[in-house]
């Protein structure tokens, strides 16, 4: 099953020793866009006996995301409710719960989800994602296994995609504005809008070709949208770090100046969003320096 993804060997690894022997609940750690969501789904299904792609028809699984930036205690409160209810069957797993972006849970619903870590039905399996793991509770975080998911190789990811009939032209490009990052690189092959990072690369992209004045006037709209600000933000490092990089190789030592500059910044920026600083003064000091 394992197969069909895009994976680094040692994410591969690490997932294939974990469905050997699951324990009760993992989190998946990696950057946003890397494909944790998707990596998730296919543990759910290996360790429940599901064929690929038909988590969606079982009536076991359920799957809690962020809204409005934050993930409430009503949705702990609703999860709750879900695993009270009596499965069937006589496989070990055979209901499983996905909490992607669980960076997101509030300081509540990680108390309330704490009392289901400690207590877990013995017949399911809880598969956590987040961007950051420092965000959530250390007492969280230690009834958890942690796997980290790594950013596959460039030749990985070009020879994965050409086998899937994606053009070399294509393929690079998409490479540069994803950095690397599979699951961002899927969505833009595939012209995929509903990934959240992708109307992100496509403002990034803007940004970095305007004059400073068009990029303040890009300031007011963005601001008032808090969740999309920062999936341009982070675009935007995604950009920077595969231009660096490029810069490194062929030592363009002023485009290497130019792109440190533009990942320092950018990466300021992503952090202070994080930290619920004012997007607006976030982004008009991101527009001056890019």
């Amino acid at each position: 099953m394992l197969d069909q993804l895009i994976l680094h060997t040692r994410t591969k690894d690490q997932v294939e020793r974990y469905i050997a022997q699951p324990s009760h609940a993992v989190m998946l750690v990696g950057n946003n866009g890397v494909g944790k969501a998707t990596l998730a789904a296919h543990m759910v299904e290996s360790a429940l006996g599901l064929e690929p792609g038909t988590i969606g028809q079982y009536p076991y699984v359920t799957t809690i995301t962020p809204e409005k930036d934050s993930i409430s205690i009503e949705s702990i409160r609703q999860l709750q409710r879900f695993l009270q209810l009596k499965t069937v069957g006589t496989r070990p797993l055979r209901r499983a719960v996905i909490i992607n972006h669980a960076e997101a849970l509030t300081t509540e619903a990680q108390n309330a989800y704490l009392k289901l870590l400690e207590e877990p039905p013995a017949d399911t399996l809880m598969v956590l994602t987040a961007d950051n793991q420092r965000a959530l509770l250390p007492t969280i975080l230690s009834r958890v296994q942690l796997l980290t998911v790594y950013t596959p190789s460039e030749e990985a990811l070009k020879n994965y995609f050409g086998s899937l009939g994606k053009q070399p032209a294509a393929i690079s490009q998409a490479f540069f504005l994803s950095g690397g990052l599979p699951g961002l690189m899927s969505a833009l092959l595939d012209d995929d809008q509903t990934h959240p990072l992708s109307s992100g690369v496509a403002q990034a992209k803007e940004i970095l070709q305007k004059q400073t004045f068009e990029r303040l006037a890009m300031v007011e709209g963005l601001s008032k949208k808090r969740e999309e600000a920062r999936y341009v933000v982070q675009a935007l490092q995604h950009i920077a770090q595969t231009c660096l990089d490029q810069a490194a190789t062929k030592g363009d030592q002023a485009k290497l100046k130019q792109w440190h500059r533009i990942l320092k910044v950018s990466t300021e920026a992503d952090q202070a969003l994080g930290q619920s600083a004012n997007t607006k003064l976030v982004l008009s000091n991101l527009m001056l320096r890019v």
